[in-house]
């Protein structure tokens, strides 16, 4: 094998194991969005102990999460790719990890802002929320999954999905906060709005970072597919 084609093959080789650890890292994050539906079930259900004991499962993940984008940023700092390939990576794993660190900031919440109290209009709404976040985290890392395995059909495809996830989440939360200006509301303790208010936008927040991600493995896509 000539120099240079050794040379590429190795570079390939680096790229392909800076994906597989994004894709890893994706999965993780999924998991903590997962956890977040858990909790916020459970917490709707009054299940005060399944809620701490969901909780500590996602914070588990969520440290886990870390972990692999470390690992991620480490292997792209030895790898040999060129610099703004490895800006491209770099700045997808920021992202991606955004997403748990959202969730995971939505569920400590949960653990002393009880949900069950809450009329079935706004409980329908953040659980909605939850769901549609999930799909979009599920999408993210099907999309990097896709990346991977070098299917940039489907990972385009998932792209968009994801995009219209997070519009349908914006609408929800849009929806939701207006729920609360009802008149049944205007006696709930101003701690308790403060606090459901944030939580919703953790949740929101949590999907944002799901499309922020999804822009840069747009950017990083185009810079793996372009003619060498």
């Amino acid at each position: 094998m000539p120099y240079r084609d050794m040379e590429e093959w190795l570079k390939d080789r680096r790229k392909a194991r800076v994906l597989d650890l994004l894709a890893s890292h994706a999965d993780k994050v999924f998991q903590v969005v997962d956890e977040l539906l858990k909790i916020t079930k459970a917490s709707m259900n009054a299940l005060d102990s399944e809620v701490k004991t969901v909780f500590a499962r996602q914070d588990q993940m969520e440290r886990e999460a870390d972990f692999l984008r470390r690992k991620v940023m480490d292997e792209i700092a030895r790898s040999e790719l060129p610099p703004d390939m490895k800006k491209y990576f770099m700045e997808l794993s920021k992202e991606v990890d955004m997403v748990a660190d959202y969730a995971h900031g939505a569920g400590r919440i949960l653990t002393f802002l009880p949900l069950s109290s809450l009329k079935h209009g706004i409980k329908d709404k953040i659980e909605q929320m939850c769901v549609k976040t999930r799909g979009c985290a599920l999408n993210l890392r099907d999309a990097l999954a896709a990346l991977s395995s070098m299917d940039y059909d489907k990972a385009v495809y998932l792209s968009d999905e994801v995009e219209k996830g997070e519009e349908e989440v914006d609408m929800l939360f849009t929806e939701a906060r207006g729920i609360l200006l009802n008149e049944e509301y205007s006696n709930m303790d101003p701690r308790i709005l403060l606090f459901l208010s944030n939580f919703l936008k953790e949740i929101e927040d949590t999907c944002d970072r799901c499309e922020d991600s999804i822009d840069h493995l747009r950017v990083l896509l185009v810079g793996l597919t372009k003619p060498i």
